[in-house]
């Protein structure tokens, strides 16, 4: 089962746009499929180290912000296989935004509601690792 459901892009897109970026059977259509998944494969690259992305995607209900910027980047990136004249500067700030949160959260500089990446035992794995150097063996002054 996808992440993005077809009722979600209503939201976004219209109708007569769908079909002319994708045909009539837009939700199915091998451009859609192919653009959602680059989507889902950057925002794993943004976040993916911090956030546990398969846990996001299997969340019910799901994070409608997510839905959201998911959204935003895969239509981007079905406009921009028609060419780039065709590409709307509001289309374009919308990924561009969806981008900058992203990296903002990747970065750790805003934090975001979703699961963190866990160990076996369930404690939250961070990037940041402390450790020490061994002390010398040879006490001699």
């Amino acid at each position: 089962m996808r992440f993005i459901q077809e009722e979600d892009y209503n939201m976004q897109i219209k109708q007569e746009i769908i079909k002319l970026l994708a045909g009539d059977d837009f939700y199915n259509s091998h451009k859609l499929i192919r653009a959602e998944t680059t989507a889902k494969h950057q925002m794993q690259q943004y976040i993916g180290k911090r956030y546990d992305l398969a846990k996001v995607f299997e969340l019910v209900p799901r994070d409608e912000f997510i839905v959201t910027i998911l959204i935003d980047m895969t239509l981007y990136h079905l406009y921009s296989q028609t060419g780039s004249s065709d590409l709307s500067k509001h289309r374009s700030i919308r990924y561009q935004d969806a981008l900058d949160w992203l990296k903002d959260v990747g970065n750790g500089s805003i934090p975001a509601d979703l699961p963190l990446i866990t160990d076996c035992i369930g404690k939250a794995v961070s990037e940041f690792k402390i450790w020490s150097a061994r002390p010398a063996e040879n006490h001699k002054w």
